[in-house]
């Protein structure tokens, strides 16, 4: 599954980074290697008192942590990835599903091609719409 550190679940699923315990591990390692290594580094190399590289890890890790996540977080806004977005969307799916096989053959067979018929309707209805559209501005 997505959280116990398995990459390919019972069904050879794959994920992408960041959704398996071994991801977060590694990203949280990463972080404390970082800061670890950044606090050592500018005492050793540029020879910066302890208390400021304390204060100027600790600013920048919160800084750029907290604008990375805001980051990630408008990107999902934007592309409306959402968490509840993605909810609503999975039981519109299986509401349709429930509703499609309840239904007879006969009755999905007319709903299709009304749903053809409708198709072709808008076909044929864009290019009026739009040479209509074109002279208007004009």
């Amino acid at each position: 599954g997505r959280g116990d550190g398995d990459q390919s679940g019972d069904g050879g699923e794959s994920y992408s980074f960041g959704y398996t315990r071994k991801d977060v591990i590694l990203v949280g390692v990463g972080l404390i290697l970082g800061g670890v290594g950044l606090y050592y580094g500018l005492q050793k190399i540029f020879g910066v008192n302890a208390i400021i590289a304390g204060n100027v890890v600790q600013l920048t890790f919160v800084l750029a942590l907290c604008v990375g996540w805001m980051g990630t977080y408008l990107f999902r806004v934007a592309t409306k990835n959402m968490t509840y977005t993605q909810q609503l969307k999975d039981y519109e799916e299986a509401v349709i599903e429930k509703r499609l096989e309840e239904m007879s053959v006969g009755e999905v067979e007319e709903l299709l091609a009304s749903q053809e018929g409708k198709a072709e309707e808008a076909r044929e209805a864009e290019p009026a719409d739009l040479s209509s559209n074109d002279g208007a501005g004009e």
